[in-house]
Formats: C-alpha cells, sequence, structure tokens
C-alpha cells in the first residue's frame, strides 16, 4: 500500500521509536483563533459507564482548531476540499526549516527566501513532492493559550518563501507550529492564498517539530474527511529514517 501512495519502503522507520507525534491534544483549554464563531473546544459526556453501561462523548469545534489541516478550499476558488486531497499527498517525506533561534528574540519572525536558500546550501534542493515544515519553537507556548496567541503576533511563512517552496519547488504542503501559517497581524494572509493557489495544503498547530532532522523524515497527514469541509482537524505522525538527534 506505502508503494502505492509513493512512499518508499526503505524510507520506513529504521529502529521502533523513530517515530514523533505532532499532535496538540484537544481539550476545552487550548489557544484558538478569536475570530467570529470561533470559541473554545467542547466535550460533554452523553452516555457513561455507571448510568449507560457505555462511555461515550459529544465534541464541538470549528474545522480550523488544534493541529488540522487547511484545505485548498480555504482560500481559494478550489474544488479540493478536505475530503478531496489525494492520499498520496498526505504520506509525505518532510524537510525542516528551523526559525527558532531568530524568533525567540522576534516573535514576528518569518521563514524567507533567503532561509530556504541557506537550507539548501546544507541539504540540497527542497525535494518536489514533499511537506515543507517550519520549526519556530512556539509549540512551547501551547499550554499558556495568551501567550500562543500573543496578541497574534507570532512566527509564520513571508509570501516570498511560500511561493519559493509551492511554486519553485513543487511541495505539497506546509506547516508550522503556530497558529497560522501568516502572522495574525499580516493583511489578506498572502502566504495561504500563494500555498492554496498552487494547490497545496497548510498544516497548522504541529508539535514536537525541534524533535525531527531537517531531512529524512516524513509525515503521514490523517485530516477527518469532512465532505466538502475547508479544514479538518487532523493527527499527524512523523517517522525518521534513522536515530533522531
Amino acid at each position: 500500500m506505502l508503494q502505492q501512495l509513493g512512499v518508499k519502503v526503505d524510507q520506513l522507520p529504521c529502529e521502533s521509536g523513530d517515530e514523533r507525534d505532532l499532535t496538540q491534544p484537544l481539550h476545552p483549554a487550548i489557544p484558538f483563533w478569536p475570530g467570529e464563531g470561533y470559541g473554545p473546544f467542547r466535550y460533554v459526556a452523553i452516555n457513561t459507564l455507571a448510568r449507560d453501561g457505555k462511555a461515550a462523548g459529544l465534541f464541538e469545534m470549528p474545522e480550523h482548531m488544534g493541529t488540522h489541516v487547511d484545505a485548498p478550499s480555504h482560500f481559494v476558488d478550489s474544488t479540493t476540499s478536505i475530503d478531496r486531497i489525494p492520499p498520496q499527498l498526505l504520506i509525505r517525506p518532510a524537510v525542516v526549516f528551523d526559525i527558532s533561534e531568530r524568533a525567540a528574540s522576534d516573535a514576528g519572525a518569518l521563514l524567507t527566501a533567503d532561509d530556504v536558500k541557506t537550507w539548501e546550501s546544507q541539504h540540497g534542493t527542497v525535494p518536489r513532492d514533499s511537506v515543507a515544515l517550519v520549526a519556530s519553537g512556539w509549540a512551547a507556548r501551547w499550554t499558556d493559550p495568551d501567550a500562543f496567541r500573543n496578541n497574534m503576533r507570532f512566527p509564520a511563512i513571508s509570501a516570498a518563501a511560500a511561493e519559493m517552496l509551492v511554486v519553485d519547488r513543487r511541495v505539497v504542503g506546509i506547516g508550522v507550529d503556530t497558529l497560522s501559517a501568516d502572522n495574525g497581524q499580516v493583511q489578506d494572509s498572502p502566504a495561504h492564498r500563494l500555498v492554496h493557489g498552487a494547490g497545496a495544503y497548510i498544516l497548522e498547530n504541529l508539535a514536537n517539530l525541534d524533535q525531527l532532522p531537517a531531512i529524512g523524515a516524513f509525515v503521514v497527514v490523517a485530516p477527518l474527511s469532512i465532505a466538502g469541509g475547508t479544514g479538518a482537524p487532523a493527527r499527524i505522525f512523523a517517522f525518521c529514517e534513522g536515530e533522531v538527534p
């Protein structure tokens, strides 16, 4: 099956323990986008073992909350809703850009085109059909929603870097460990529009990107298949070919 999806067998974990969960758990205290219609994640029990002999719950949340996937239809007129992203694009090699040192002193730090060029001088050209992930260290703030939102100033991806990655390097997706691929203070969400305009997806609110190598891992992205949805919460894993430093 993996070979049918375009994943080489020799990319599977070479040793147990190499997998990393890039997903932030869902619960009522997680950070969320402050726009109209958004609100805390809600979970209530509708059955209990003591009363009903079984346990079950009901949850309520926007599509774009917690660790989630933005489908191309999120920001452009596209027929690619979340349920229409081909499975072979959701199991892909990953590259990781680390801007955490800059983000530690500048909350508005952006991945730039020069960052991509510097990365390529060390690791080679970003592989076509890969997923580009940006590690800013911001996930450490996840348990403090106010600090995570930070008045909507947080690390993200510049329009120039987004264009280089999705148009020139032809990656199938980009991902960040922040609330959005666009800094919340930027106008008109340029990175979203460039990425979605190229038919690529966006991963947001990722965890543990600091535990991945710059190259040599692949990701498994598993969003809920919401018919016509512009996005969906997802469980996202990374598997490494060798030991993670």
